[in-house]
């Protein structure tokens, strides 16, 4: 499957800068979005086929500040990198679950840093074929070597030696962990822990209530009378209108051009932002974690002049996806996709043609990248967006809604 003389620090760096994110795979060579499942982590090419390594394969990534010995593998980079926005807890859950361990959460920041700066330098990788105590090549082909040197002798257990940042940092964490509580706790314990006794309640207040309802269903001959509040109000019952507004989906893929972090920006203002950009404005603000459903107010003139405003939403998911009812597929208008199939796996339509037969695709990309085969067959339109020239992406923004009245029209 993968070469050995490809570096795993080298082709996830170049996965990160790129528009060609790497993909899971299965030991039958499937895609596949879950970790555990995977046996590969394939890593595409601008040219020629794409390079596959087992997700076990080591890196020069110490695990330990000064080891030569100990290292990272890629899965666990892997896993840091996709999972950098998730919380301690849902990454710690993330890595056991993916089966090949994680970056331990000390050493966390340090690695996602790492990968996507420009220089691709840190005291804790290092250099390709460098060992001289050892006189052996310590990257990650030359510990894939020792590890397949054979059964000649049986590896020494190593002793269990606890982290103690990591100790230190669950300490803190488990003493500000705050217990989640439902309707059902609140209703049977107070703060103090003792068990609520609603007693009183139900033979003082309630139980005259009771005998008064009892005597009006035996003077009404056993029909409940009604308030005058229910005969006389002619909205009661009356159900909400259910919301029309058309919906836009966008793939959650952090190598996407459009995200949830820059959309709005994008399509209400005309102004894109990289999307890493957008994120860390927002986490100055406070914001550390994208909204899953962004409104996108849409104004134009109408056939009079005067001003119109629509009201589009943007989902990632089709989690967010859900909250908008069982219709919420009719008023799926658009898919913006970054050429990936798995993005669709969870979809009313799976497959790409007949996605785009029912839905208008857009395939967003930098005007200096070459065309992704994948979508040439897909019934998408590619748009193209200026990595420097701002002033272009208003036009860029105005034929994507031209396109999606032409698509409501047909």
């Amino acid at each position: 499957m993968a070469e050995e003389t490809h570096d795993p620090i080298d082709l996830l760096r170049q996965s990160i800068s790129s528009s060609l994110p790497s993909v899971l795979l299965t030991a039958a060579s499937e895609p596949t979005d879950t970790l555990s499942l995977a046996a590969y982590i394939s890593f595409p090419q601008p040219t020629g086929e794409p390079i596959n390594l087992t997700k076990e394969t080591p890196t020069r990534y110490t695990s330990k500040a000064g080891s030569t010995n100990e290292f990272y593998n890629v899965a666990q980079l892997w896993l840091a990198w996709t999972e950098r926005e998730s919380g301690v807890r849902d990454y710690l859950v993330k890595g056991q679950a993916g089966g090949v361990g994680y970056v331990s959460v000390a050493d966390r920041r340090g690695v996602v840093e790492f990968l996507q700066s420009e220089e691709g330098v840190s005291d804790r990788v290092l250099p390709k074929g460098h060992d001289k105590e050892k006189g052996k090549d310590s990257t990650a082909e030359g510990v894939a070597e020792a590890v397949e040197a054979g059964p000649s002798k049986a590896p020494v257990k190593r002793k269990y030696e606890v982290d103690v940042k990591d100790r230190e940092f669950c300490k803190k964490l488990r003493a500000e962990e705050v217990e989640l509580r439902d309707r059902n706790s609140v209703m049977r314990t107070c703060g103090s822990g003792k068990v609520n006794n609603f007693e009183a309640f139900v033979k003082g207040i309630m139980a005259d209530r009771i005998k008064a309802f009892r005597k009006s269903l035996e003077s009404s001959g056993g029909r409940a009378p009604q308030s005058q509040s229910q005969n006389t109000d002619p909205s009661r019952g009356a159900k909400k209108a259910r919301s029309t507004n058309p919906i836009i989906m966008i793939s959650s893929s952090p190598t996407a051009l459009i995200t949830m972090w820059n959309v709005k920006k994008f399509l209400e203002q005309g102004i894109f932002e990289p999307s890493d950009q957008a994120r860390q404005n927002e986490a100055l603000n406070g914001n550390t974690k994208p909204e899953d459903m962004v409104p996108i107010l849409r104004s134009r003139p109408g056939p009079t002049g005067e001003l119109i405003t629509n009201k589009y939403y943007v989902v990632d998911g089709v989690e967010a996806l859900q909250k908008f009812g069982q219709d919420a597929w009719d008023r799926v208008i658009c898919v913006l996709t970054t050429g990936q199939e798995w993005q669709f796996r969870p979809y009313k339509w799976q497959q790409p043609k007949v996605l785009f037969r029912n839905v208008t695709g857009i395939y967003f990309q930098y005007n200096n990248e070459p065309t992704n085969p994948a979508v040439k067959d897909w019934n998408v339109t590619e748009m193209r967006i200026d990595r420097t020239k701002r002033h272009t992406d208003r036009q860029v923004v105005a034929d994507f809604w031209q396109i999606l009245d032409r698509s409501k029209r047909r």
